[in-house]
């Protein structure tokens, strides 16, 4: 434990497990929030990001039914969908003999695949990376980076920058959502489909159903559905990407790791068929050697660098006062890289997380998805999408380095991002007799 100030601003930084442990779980009442460095304008102010103690509970509550397995089985067919759509892309450029980029297309195809589970919309990124949905996403996701730092270091004079109009997300991109998702829940709410799409929404307007009936009370569940849409977007877009990503990089390094995923998908999914079929929700589950080598690329390039939270209460935590209002900080990045918890750290070793390893390791030395109650909601819809996607290629295609490949990654300072890209040839596997 030691401290650390950012103009002025105190904080506590965590790094013994078990403390870790207590925060996130133990300790949990105690440490329920997460510090908001940048206010969102409403009614985007609504997300699980920004909300606090009770409130917070209460749409938690609301939202978490979405990721059920019921409700991911039934998702399931939007990943499959667009799964699709990456193999046709996949294809003509293995025929093409062409070099891949693979966080650009990774990332068109998860922005396909949000706007499908989210929102039930077909906008086919892939094909036309201009389209409004995507162009627009991109403005949340990719935020004024001047403001956002100020946020960060100096969040007081970030919300005084807000007064004179400087703000941390498009004015424009937060109109066309909020209107995009109004439009859509009157749609399905006047024309009898909701609850046909299996969607995010979908669930959104059940929620409301359940808990209110009309007046101003409907208008903030309809405020709140806007606000966990866009927690939906950034959420779920670079971490599908950036994890995609570099698992299938470090497998095109790795041939005989690379070899021993596609024996077990030749093992399991042998009664799809053709190796063009698209495996489905029932087919990945069990996929064991294909899960850790995710697990590992997830330990060494974690979409979150950081975790923080906030005491909520003054507690003691090993024999040191912890203040109301004292942030906490998780390094999540330097604990999946600490050389007395993971021998040779920058390797990449997916038998690390076979039963046994796991079992004699600490389970707080592992957190792409955080710990507690106020883990990633939407882990397991991640995790359904990751495995559908490799599997449809790995059964398919031989990922391999090209002349572009630069190995070992050289990442940004800021964020989870190869300076020189993530680049790869496919070649079309040979056709089992």
């Amino acid at each position: 434990m030691y401290g650390w100030i950012g103009f002025k601003k105190p904080a506590i930084v965590l790094q013994d497990l078990d403390l870790i442990k207590d925060v996130c779980v133990k300790h949990f009442n105690s440490f329920v929030d997460r510090r908001v460095i940048l206010n969102f304008e409403p009614p985007f102010d609504q997300t699980l990001l920004s909300l606090f103690g009770d409130h917070w509970k209460r749409v938690r509550s609301a939202v978490s039914p979405t990721f059920s397995s019921g409700r991911l089985k039934k998702m399931s067919r939007h990943v499959e969908r667009n799964v699709r759509s990456l193999q046709r892309v996949l294809g003509q450029k293995q025929e093409r003999n062409e070099e891949i980029e693979l966080k650009d297309l990774m990332s068109r195809f998860t922005m396909d695949t949000i706007a499908s589970t989210g929102f039930g919309l077909d906008i086919d990124t892939l094909g036309d990376p201009e389209n409004a949905f995507c162009v627009h996403a991109k403005k949340f996701i990719n935020p004024n980076m001047i403001v956002a730092l100020v946020g960060i270091f100096c969040p007081p004079l970030c919300r005084l920058l807000a007064k004179f109009g400087f703000s941390f997300i498009s004015s424009k991109a937060t109109y066309f959502f909020e209107k995009a998702i109004d439009s859509a829940l009157e749609v399905r709410r006047e024309s009898g489909d909701a609850g046909k799409m299996h969607d995010f929404l979908d669930l959104m307007i059940e929620a409301e159903k359940e808990q209110t009936e009309g007046g101003e009370e409907r208008r903030h569940m309809v405020d709140s559905h806007a606000g966990q849409a866009l927690v939906f977007i950034l959420a779920g877009y670079d971490t599908v990407s950036i994890v995609l990503s570099f698992t299938l990089f470090l497998l095109a390094k790795h041939p005989q790791y690379q070899k021993q995923v596609q024996e077990e998908l030749d093992q399991k999914l042998c009664d799809l068929g053709p190796d063009d079929a698209v495996p489905g929700y029932d087919s990945v589950q069990g996929l064991n050697f294909l899960e850790q080598c995710i697990s590992e690329a997830m330990r060494m390039f974690p979409p979150g660098l950081f975790l923080d939270r906030v005491c909520t209460e003054e507690i003691n935590l090993a024999g040191v006062k912890i203040p109301k209002g004292m942030p906490v900080i998780i390094p999540v990045y330097a604990i999946h890289m600490d050389p007395e918890l993971w021998e040779q750290p920058h390797e990449f070793r997916p038998e690390r997380f076979e039963p046994e390893a796991k079992e004699s390791r600490h389970q707080f030395a592992y957190m792409p998805f955080g710990h507690g109650p106020r883990n990633c909601i939407g882990m397991r819809l991640g995790q359904l999408e990751l495995k559908i996607a490799l599997a449809m290629m790995l059964r398919r295609f031989d990922v391999v380095p090209c002349e572009k490949t630069v190995y070992p990654v050289k990442l940004s300072k800021m964020q989870v991002m190869a300076n020189d890209g993530l680049w790869v040839k496919l070649e079309r596997r040979a056709v089992k007799s």
